[in-house]
């Protein structure tokens, strides 16, 4: 059963403990994964009673910090080591055996509600005290509640189960499911900010729409995001053969996909952080499922076609409410809406008749100079996801993207090397008697509008590049 690959850090540090005194167990989520073989970035520990000489003689042999908080009630100690790079959770149990049961009983899943015994001066991963069938589930590959009222003494735990579900490749028992749904909303009683950092653990994993359809399935995705439930059945016409709603879904499928697949190889979305210690990947998707949020009330009929005037727009205002409401930082709030406010305008210069003028390119560069990149990929999937047609004849837009980018980075280029040969700053603060402040890149960039012409590079795609995630999107709602 026991994958030998655990780092060697981890097993030093329970080596450490399992040679002192205390009585401990190595409990949670941290069990579930060195069951599976992985590595676990956090660790909980339980202690029977003597937790405050526990933390500080686990503190002390790792010259780490500890800090001291409540966690669902329960004292807890968290040491951050910086060596082993673990959270450590330390909380306390009493009575023994029994006392040990009682926390198991307490926990959310049986994946989650096993011990290893870190007593005796040894440990041994395959002895599993397993009170709940927790093995069995886990080579069942289930999530199961441990019971009702475990479920209800954290409603988090209602979409902590999509997560997992969705890290694990999990199914969810069908009477925890059944539960589940008609319990949904509870989930409203639990903070914005846990509610928050759930839902960007679930972006943040491959196939986040199977898993939001999953939440749909819960009723737990119109507790979360009541304003993208309402897409539900919108129907869209003209170009679209979805609603709102599953074009929404398909749009996230699509960037997860295409990002996957790097189809934009010269657009790279992973050498940062960029918040909530993730890249951009999370929030770039979740822009991509809110992107045509605007559209219900913005829906109008005019000459018998379905319209809707300024849902770009709108939908901004939208996202900025749900990410204030979920808590989410002002950088991601501004992102997200920045996104969405300008998801049609690459589509638009495509459309155009003739090939964007100079003067257009320039412009969609310092109107959305810092996610042009991003921008790329909505569009693509967005695209793709409008319709089979769009899907079955996607080069000549992939092209299109291509050049226009390729244009704004030639651009780009040009407007720093003309800077250094033609006038600076400093120049145009003389010129013009100005001040330093913004004042002095705008009339910068009106020169650059004067002096600049942009090159056209253009980079074929082979067809089959785009036909490997040609997977029918209607398959995975079946699967779920």
């Amino acid at each position: 059963m026991f994958n030998n690959k655990i780092s060697k850090n981890i097993i030093d540090l329970l080596n450490l403990i399992s040679s002192s005194r205390f009585n401990t167990y190595l409990v949670g989520g941290c069990v579930r994964d060195i069951i599976l073989g992985y590595t676990p970035k956090d660790l909980d520990i339980l202690v029977e009673d003597e937790i405050d000489e526990f933390s500080i003689f686990l503190s002390t042999s790792l010259n780490s910090k500890v800090i001291k908080f409540q966690n669902h009630g329960f004292e807890t100690f968290r040491i951050i080591n910086t060596k082993t790079k673990l959270n450590i959770d330390i909380t306390k149990y009493s009575n023994g055996n029994d006392g040990l049961l009682n926390d198991l009983s307490m926990r959310d899943f049986t994946i989650n509600s096993m011990a290893i015994s870190l007593n005796e001066g040894h440990f041994d991963f395959n002895d599993i005290v397993d009170p709940f069938h927790g093995l069995e589930d886990l080579n069942n590959n289930l999530i199961r509640y441990v019971s009702k009222d475990s479920v209800l003494f954290d409603p988090l735990r209602l979409l902590r189960a999509v997560r997992l579900s969705s890290k694990l490749n999990f199914n969810i028992e069908e009477n925890t499911k059944k539960y589940f749904m008609t319990n949904s909303e509870k989930i409203n009683i639990v903070s914005n900010e846990r509610i928050r950092d759930e839902i960007i653990d679930i972006f943040a994993l491959n196939n986040s729409s199977k898993y939001l359809i999953l939440m749909e399935e819960l009723n737990i995705l119109n507790q979360v995001f009541p304003e993208i439930q309402v897409t539900n059945g919108i129907n869209q016409g003209g170009l679209h053969d979805k609603d709102v709603y599953m074009h929404s879904l398909a749009t996230l499928y699509f960037i997860e996909n295409i990002i996957n697949e790097n189809l934009f190889p010269e657009i790279n979305l992973n050498n940062s952080i960029f918040a909530h210690e993730n890249t951009i990947i999370p929030y770039i998707k979740l822009a991509a499922f809110l992107h045509d949020i605007g559209k219900p009330d913005t829906q109008s009929f005019i000459q018998s076609r379905t319209r809707f005037i300024s849902h770009d727009e709108y939908g901004s205002k939208i996202s900025e409410k749900i990410t204030t409401r979920l808590k989410f930082s002002l950088k991601v709030k501004k992102y997200i809406s920045c996104l969405i406010k300008n998801h049609l305008r690459l589509g638009h210069l495509i459309s155009l008749p003739d090939m964007p003028s100079d003067r257009a390119i320039r412009k969609l560069s310092r109107d959305c100079y810092d996610v042009i990149n991003d921008l790329i990929y909505l569009d693509f999937a967005d695209y793709l996801a409008t319709s089979q047609n769009n899907f079955d004849n996607y080069l000549d837009h992939y092209n299109d993207l291509r050049k226009i980018y390729f244009r704004i980075m030639q651009f780009r280029s040009d407007k720093i090397e003309k800077y250094d040969k033609i006038i600076d700053g400093k120049e145009i603060m003389e010129i013009f008697g100005l001040n330093e402040g913004p004042e002095i890149g705008r009339v910068l960039d009106a020169i650059q509008d004067d002096i600049i012409n942009n090159g056209n590079i253009k980079k074929k795609l082979k067809k089959n590049d785009v036909e490997i995630i040609a997977v029918n999107f209607a398959e995975i709602r079946s699967k779920v």
